[in-house]
């Protein structure tokens, strides 16, 4: 009987004095309940993020519900730990449907400033006119630079939910980062050097701003739009094929900025209701309000503009007029593409000042 009852025990690892023997193997981690999808179907574009994240895995919830970084799709742990620093759980807050495309796009058309800009192709040129370019390329990786610190900055705050936003805003960052590189590196190349610093009102709204979209509303709408109006008026400003293919690369950055700005504001005004629309009216107001005070005051950007704009001083303040209405009207027609439409009626009478006399 004694040998009947005897039960078969499972081998168990050798003590080692001192040493705490390890748990056996738990594999129940292997069968938690996530969708197991198909095999995908790599295209000519490759492996893109968006035929990755298909299935239940490309279902974003207009809440996010978890406080660390539990990747979308995942299994949640029983020891979640503690909360990561996000404060933006809410998807109307920064979704674009089109964020995962214009991460795939920022990829695959960075570019290089030390090998893709034919550098060698800038010759001498006279004084005032170096000292204009100079100026203008000082003013451009200015804001660059801020655009790129703020949004930095920001991204800490969304949750990882959204993680099409947050990498799509990581090469936005990049895109800044190479723009301060590039201008800095003209006003460099040429015998002239670093022009006069802005008025900074524009920098320091964007700093300060307090929602995501606000942030994108300065940064990506109304700088944006300013300054890829700017970038195809390069033929004109830039002196040389250097000069040409920073403005021409640079304005293919800013394009992809103002296509997510533009899904982003739709998302958003879609998801909302009349305060929604109430707070960009006050956000562009205020945005315009400062951009208005920095072009107002700024003398060394609007007489650089002026010399670089024409032969003569009159021709060169037509240029200036013409190129603050081209800023306008993209200005207004992002806004409309993103379905906030009239807004041209209700331009702030300090923007409408520096467009009409510049």
């Amino acid at each position: 009987m004694a040998d009947a009852e005897t039960k078969t025990e499972e081998p168990v690892a050798p003590q080692i004095p001192g040493i705490i023997t390890p748990p056996g193997l738990d594999m129940s981690w292997a069968k938690v309940p996530t969708e197991r999808p198909p095999k995908p179907v790599i295209g000519a574009e490759g492996f893109t993020l968006r035929l990755a994240d298909a299935g239940a895995y490309a279902w974003v919830p207009d809440v996010w519900p978890y406080e660390n970084d539990t990747p979308r799709g995942s299994y949640p742990s029983k020891d979640m730990g503690m909360p990561a620093p996000y404060t933006i759980f809410n998807k109307a807050d920064v979704w674009a449907e089109n964020a995962a495309d214009l991460y795939e796009l920022g990829i695959k058309e960075q570019w290089k400033p030390a090998t893709q800009i034919s550098w060698g192709s800038i010759e001498p040129l006279a004084d005032h006119i170096e000292a204009a370019i100079d100026q203008i390329c000082s003013n451009f990786s200015e804001q660059a630079y801020n655009s790129t610190t703020v949004l930095m900055g920001n991204l800490k705050d969304i949750s990882y939910g959204f993680h099409e936003v947050k990498l799509y805003l990581s090469t936005q960052v990049f895109d800044h980062a190479r723009h301060v590189e590039a201008f800095r590196k003209r006003a460099l190349a040429n015998g002239g050097g670093l022009g006069v610093q802005t008025p900074g009102f524009f920098n320091r709204t964007v700093t300060a701003s307090f929602k995501f979209t606000e942030m994108i509303i300065y940064m990506n709408v109304i700088r944006g739009s300013f300054m890829l109006a700017t970038c195809e008026m390069g033929e004109k400003i830039g002196r040389s094929q250097a000069d040409r293919q920073l403005f021409e690369l640079t304005a293919n950055d800013l394009r992809r900025h103002l296509a997510f700005a533009i899904e982003h504001l739709r998302h958003y005004l879609l998801m909302g209701d009349d305060r929604k629309r109430r707070n960009i009216r006050v956000w562009l107001e205020r945005g315009e309000i400062m951009m208005a005070a920095d072009l107002k005051r700024d003398t060394p950007l609007r007489e650089a503009f002026i010399l670089a704009l024409g032969d003569t001083v009159a021709k060169g303040k037509e240029g200036l007029k013409a190129l603050r209405e081209a800023q306008l009207r993209k200005y207004i027609l992002t806004l409309e593409a993103a379905t906030y439409r009239g807004h041209g009626d209700h331009i702030t009478a300090a923007m409408r000042d520096v467009i009409d006399n510049p």
